[in-house]
């Protein structure tokens, strides 16, 4: 061990000055003291206090060199003010007392685990996976603050799986700017109504229109508590809904196709489910033989790329009259699932065409689904959804 003054000013604390520093190849001592110049004044009558007591504190700093363990040695001195009475610790600035560190070291194991799994900080800091996880959550608070609730404009809610077990979260965020302003667990009632009992009266006034898919759940919480917001269904959520029903119609042309059939039809799912300026080449030649084959597959197919017109028009009127065109095709293919959903679609209708007025979509949303997948997977789950919240907002703000 030795002394080493000349590296004060790797470990400045305001009002404070390295008194002594120990040094090894694997740790390191600083020990720091108030400057004797420095008085202590009351926080409450802005009076000189006097010091009433100094305790010796620890706390964790930042890695220096090879030395992964380096500890500031300091003094936490309680001072008493003859004039109104008070009592106050004061503690050197940079350093939090309860966490045991410096402010700059609990930064720094946020960014580390913000880019790494929490479990793999100690490879960088020789601390405990919870207190990696802790420090990062308290960071995280103090830093982000809370999300900015006033002058809301759009809205997105939609649900997220982030787990087995069917194991959702219902997130609702802000469309313009995309800022997360809600996490929830579950996809009930409740966990969209407490995003709304945050709000004042005057915050839910400004919101115009909400994007939702057609969950009677979170559509019966918006007219509740959001009467006069526009519902637009998205239309992404639509789509897929209707993939499905494409689906349904492939499996039931498989079960009923001879044994040479079958393999033009298996494998064809996602095929269906894309764009076809996303097809590779092998794609577009296995998908235009099962097309030209098989009849019903193929009446569906044509009218997926049909749907999607439906949210180019502008007017409503003109949308409306577009759905009706549909829906009659629909129809005609005699496909039952398709029939259905056409169905459905005209008992929405007034949702669908409200995109000409307000086009939004859950695309945002949609876009954070590999992002929390990445923060949930790099955690091995959550099963703080205060802490999920704040890692998301990180990502997004």
């Amino acid at each position: 061990m030795s002394k080493h003054l000349s590296i004060s000013p790797l470990f400045y604390f305001a009002k404070c000055i390295v008194k002594e520093a120990k040094i090894s190849i694997k740790a390191a001592q600083i020990n720091i003291r108030y400057d004797r110049r420095y008085s202590f004044y009351c926080p409450v009558c802005k009076k000189a206090m006097g010091v009433n007591r100094r305790l010796l504190q620890t706390a964790r700093d930042f890695p220096l060199g090879e030395a992964k363990v380096v500890m500031i040695s300091y003094e936490a001195i309680q001072c008493h003010c003859s004039s109104c009475g008070a009592y106050y610790a004061f503690t050197p600035e940079g350093i939090d007392m309860n966490a045991k560190a410096t402010n700059r070291l609990m930064h720094y194991v946020c960014k580390l685990s913000r880019f790494m799994s929490v479990d793999k900080v100690k490879e960088f800091v020789p601390i405990s996976t919870s207190t990696a996880r802790r420090w990062d959550k308290q960071i995280l608070t103090t830093s982000l603050g809370e999300p900015n609730l006033d002058n809301i404009r759009i809205l997105l809610i939609d649900e997220k799986s982030i787990g087995k077990h069917h194991h959702y979260i219902t997130l609702v965020i802000n469309g313009d700017i995309g800022e997360v302003l809600h996490i929830a667990e579950g996809k009930k009632k409740e966990s969209l109504s407490k995003f709304f009992d945050k709000l004042s009266l005057q915050q839910i006034a400004t919101i115009e229109a909400v994007g939702i898919d057609r969950s009677g759940i979170y559509q019966a919480v918006v007219k509740e508590r959001c009467p006069q917001a526009t519902i637009v269904y998205d239309k992404f959520h639509l789509i897929a809904n209707y993939n499905l029903g494409i689906d349904t119609v492939r499996r039931s042309e498989w079960r009923k196709a001879n044994e040479d059939n079958k393999n033009g039809i298996k494998g064809q799912r996602y095929n269906l489910f894309k764009n076809p300026e996303n097809l590779k080449r092998k794609q577009k030649v296995s998908l235009k033989a099962l097309l030209k084959v098989n009849e019903n597959i193929n009446k569906a197919y044509i009218i997926k790329d049909a749907l999607k017109v439906l949210w180019i028009y502008k007017y409503p009127k003109s949308a409306g009259k577009y759905l009706d065109k549909w829906v009659s095709w629909a129809r005609e293919t005699r496909l039952a699932i398709l029939q259905t959903f056409a169905d459905s679609l005209n008992k929405a209708r007034d949702g669908i065409l409200n995109f000409c007025r307000y086009a939004i979509t859950t695309a945002k949303l949609e876009s954070f689904n590999n992002t929390i997948d990445r923060i949930v997977r790099r955690a091995c789950g959550y099963r703080d959804l205060d802490y999920l919240f704040l890692k998301i907002r990180q990502e997004t703000i």
